[in-house]
């Protein structure tokens, strides 16, 4: 079963500059921890929201991701960073989804 999850961004123009820049430098560690196709989708025009997407073979590989992130130095790396940028960038939410043409 495939397994998507989707992180909502919002921010300032500068907000989001800084994260696209921040995405191409995760989205390699990302895929070192098992995670697939890693993508920050943004709007057309001027928009105040991206979606950071990664996809999983199964629940079970999103559970592993999840599991080594958390040990990863990017993680705390990360959540300064964040603190830092706040109110320009917030993580706005963040979703699971599951395939359900080809859940079984």
């Amino acid at each position: 079963m495939s397994i998507t999850q989707v992180t909502t961004w919002t921010g300032t123009p500068g907000g989001m500059e800084l994260l696209e820049a921040a995405a191409k430098e995760s989205a390699p560690i990302h895929e070192s921890l098992g995670a697939k196709n890693p993508r920050l989708m943004r709007g057309m025009g001027f928009n105040t929201a991206a979606y950071y997407v990664l996809e999983f073979d199964s629940m079970e590989a999103y559970g592993s991701f999840c599991d080594a992130l958390l040990q990863h130095e990017w993680w705390d790396v990360t959540a300064a960073a964040l603190a830092e940028t706040y109110p320009d960038l917030k993580m706005s939410s963040q979703d699971v989804f599951y395939d359900g043409l080809t859940r079984k």
